[in-house]
């Protein structure tokens, strides 16, 4: 279903994929969109029926356009509009990041700007070899707010993100590549299809072992020392039914079922 936001939301064999639909404005996002954005990251991290997330444009606009630039008058014309716009895009980007499952960002054409940050915030970017990417506020007069760099600086480092900030460039997928910031670019006559595959992938592993996995990495990205707990957590999976399957099943050369238990 579409929302009035612009966000279409479809679920089939355990992937539930969002699809940005604004082709009007190339996929740009509004601030309405970023509020829906973080709600449905949060209902679909409850949905233990679901196995990975997928997020792509849609209508041949490409990923996204970045904010939508018609509403920055109205939205975020002076310091406190533009915190309080900043301070939901951050929720949406931290509803990704904290969703349970993997969440994949298929990126093809523009990727820009805000859209940017948002693909930085999924597991795993997939572009097709027409994507197109930039992050150009210096050229608005505009800034990026702490939880934005924060989630570029982490996946970038410091001098790929000072590149990409200071002079604003666009740049290709296979630049996207070289930099770490998308795992692979496939030609986009076979995106959709490397999409749906990988998407398959994920969702055929075993549930606890991928949620683990991303609980634990993005733990390990906030530093500090882990403790007992988080330690010991590390090691539950092998108290599930899906060890057992799994194991079984590769004694028994056959495909493990996953239950998620």
């Amino acid at each position: 279903m579409t929302d009035q936001t612009g966000l279409n939301v479809a679920i089939a064999d355990g992937i539930a994929t969002v699809t940005i639909c604004q082709p009007d404005r190339k996929n740009a996002l509004t601030k309405p969109m970023w509020g829906t954005l973080a709600n449905i990251a949060q209902e679909l991290s409850g949905d233990l029926d679901l196995r990975c997330v997928v997020i792509r444009g849609g209508e041949g606009a490409g990923f996204g356009a970045g904010a939508d630039i018609h509403e920055f008058v109205r939205e975020r014309a002076g310091f406190e509009k533009a915190r309080d716009y900043g301070l939901l895009h951050a929720e949406a980007l931290q509803a990704i990041q904290n969703c349970t499952h993997p969440v994949i960002a298929a990126i093809d054409g523009p990727c820009m700007g805000a859209s940017f940050v948002l693909a930085s915030a999924c597991d795993l970017r997939i572009a097709a070899d027409n994507a197109k990417f930039a992050v150009p506020p210096m050229k608005l007069g505009a800034t990026l707010g702490y939880p934005e760099l924060e989630i570029m600086l982490d996946l970038l480092g410091e001098a790929t993100l000072f590149e990409i900030l200071l002079e604003g460039q666009v740049f290709d997928a296979e630049r996207a590549r070289e930099i770490g910031f998308v795992a692979r670019h496939v030609p986009i006559a076979d995106f959709d299809a490397e999409i749906d595959k990988t998407a398959h992938r994920i969702a055929g592993g075993a549930p606890i072992t991928q949620r683990l996995h991303k609980k634990m990495i993005n733990r390990l990205r906030q530093g500090g020392a882990i403790d007992a707990r988080e330690f010991d957590e590390g090691y539950r999976a092998f108290d599930s039914a899906d060890f057992k399957e799994g194991y079984t099943a590769f004694l028994e050369k056959r495909k493990a079922v996953f239950i998620g238990k």
